[in-house]
């Protein structure tokens, strides 16, 4: 389906995408700025709820009362804002994918359009990757690491083919560990992370520019190495059954 393998990633191809398309980088990370602030919004006002609805309680019991309160009240708009930004989020690894995939970037409205098109995938992926990677540093923590240096690859995979979920995790593993490219794909995402932890301490704001830098740059380049390349349709069928 497109435009593969693509040319190998440079500062200069990075950074030519991203002033292309800076508009929808910038869009998508102050939604999930905004949709943050109406969460902290919110949890406020349940917090004053939960004073309000607790008043008459003992004053030994008030503070752990009312704690449980707002947090049973709290716990499905927590939730749907994980949900909903995470969903977000993962569109700026999500886009550059798609661009190296079909040669075609999409907009911030086509982004949003295709998570419509199909919540349930997109959600049960990113269900999964958060399993799999908790579980894995809860165990031992090098597997939770493996999970999350595999990722992107997954993000590839979901968002440009019809996979089934499940048998594309799978084959993330086998597209981390047979690939004579993996550690450099490991080594660019440990240096993408510094970069942005740097990024971090001026006041976030280089963020806004460091975060889509790193995704577009680990996407071209598991594109110009063809890691995690969509099976054709009929392999993505038969792993259905």
């Amino acid at each position: 389906m497109g435009q593969s393998p693509a040319p190998k990633p440079t500062l200069q191809s990075v950074w030519n995408l991203f002033v292309a398309h800076w508009r929808i980088y910038l869009a998508l990370q102050l939604t999930v700025l905004a949709l943050a602030l109406v969460s902290v919004a919110i949890s406020l006002l349940i917090t004053v709820i939960a004073m309000a609805v607790t008043a008459g309680v003992s004053a030994d019991l008030r503070e752990s009362v009312t704690q449980l309160v707002s947090s049973v009240l709290n716990l499905p708009f927590s939730i749907l804002y994980q949900v909903v930004a995470g969903l977000i989020g993962v569109l700026l690894s999500a886009l550059p994918a798609l661009w190296f995939a079909t040669g075609h970037h999409p907009s911030y409205w086509e982004g949003l359009a295709l998570l419509r098109s199909n919540p349930r995938r997109y959600v049960l992926a990113g269900l999964l990757v958060s399993v799999a990677a908790g579980l894995g540093i809860l165990l031992c923590l090098i597997p939770g690491l493996i999970v999350m240096a595999l990722t992107p690859i997954y993000v590839r995979r979901v968002f440009t083919s019809e996979e089934p979920l499940w048998p594309a995790f799978r084959t993330c593993f086998n597209d981390l560990f047979s690939s004579p490219h993996s550690w450099g794909l490991v080594g660019y995402e440990l240096l993408s992370a510094l970069l942005i932890a740097i990024s971090a301490l001026f006041c976030l704001l280089p963020m806004l520019v460091t975060v889509p830098l790193a995704a577009i740059f680990i996407q071209q380049y598991l594109a110009a190495w063809e890691i995690g390349a969509p099976p054709p349709a009929d392999e993505a069928a038969a792993a259905l059954f």
